[in-house]
């Protein structure tokens, strides 16, 4: 059965005169999850009305107008309605075969084969990207990463390009919250970032894909209450939860990335 078309709302779409208006559809992929400052949509509409001032100081004017899509009921915009097509987090796993799962994965792989609408992933949108186009996902050996870690940028400069307000310190550093990783990139997708206990933190296909493992819509709030969720249900150790609590605070790069995926979305990177 295809996917049906939500109903709903922009959730932000107020557009001045002479601003240029992209269309951004977020596909909420845990809708019911609900952090101390609210959902991932909540979270990624507070990141994007600072992530759009980069756009108008390098080029135009840009706001953005907003759609929120619930896939886990199959609800799925039409891709090219928007210029952007972003995959939230999830508690999901992204290797996972649940039916609204691998139709999620179709729908990816139509979007990136016949629309021009640029897809964007993160945490588990960055994994079931990855997945849907030929990478593989799996469950973490080592365990949970968690709170602000170190991503060291590629050698070949293309997270410069990419982050050029982080491209000068050789890396990004991100809130994460994630056991599940990418272990093989898709074929001819390019790799961005690491670290040392995930391999591929960013996946990158010009004018096609933007995927990051790390949380750039994760303020401190968030971010620590979270941590503090998995060691009160046993998913990381007293040690492990100390040492991430002393980090969450540490500055990171998530208002740059949001910048970044505007650039993105906008056609400049």
């Amino acid at each position: 059965m295809p996917p049906s078309i939500s109903p709903q709302a922009p959730l932000y779409s107020a557009v001045p005169p002479s601003f240029k208006k992209l269309r951004l559809a977020i596909l909420e992929t845990d809708p019911e999850l609900v952090t101390v400052c609210g959902t991932f949509a909540d979270l990624f509409k507070r990141l994007f009305t600072n992530g759009t001032t980069e756009a108008e100081e390098r080029a135009e004017k840009v706001t953005l107008d907003i759609v929120t899509f619930d896939v886990v009921k199959g609800f799925y915009p039409e891709p090219d309605d928007f210029d952007g097509i972003l995959l939230t987090g999830s508690r999901a796993n992204a290797f996972d075969n649940d039916p609204w799962i691998l139709q999620l994965m179709q729908y990816i792989i139509r979007v990136h084969a016949s629309s021009s609408a640029r897809l964007v992933g993160i945490c588990f949108g960055h994994q079931v990207i990855a997945r849907a186009l030929g990478g593989i996902v799996e469950e973490n050996s080592e365990g949970w990463e968690v709170s602000v870690t170190k991503l060291p940028l590629d050698a070949a400069g293309q997270g410069a390009e990419l982050f050029p307000e982080a491209g000068a310190e050789g890396e990004l550093r991100l809130q994460q919250m994630h056991r599940d990783h990418v272990v093989v990139p898709p074929p001819g997708m390019h790799v961005f970032a690491s670290s040392e206990r995930s391999p591929v933190q960013g996946l990158y296909e010009k004018g096609k894909v933007l995927t990051l493992q790390g949380h750039p819509e994760f303020n401190e709030d968030v971010a620590r209450s979270l941590v503090e969720r998995q060691i009160l249900g046993g998913k990381i150790s007293e040690a492990e939860g100390k040492d991430a609590l002393n980090r969450v605070s540490v500055k990171n790069h998530g208002g740059d990335v949001g910048k970044a995926i505007v650039r993105f979305l906008n056609g400049m990177v």
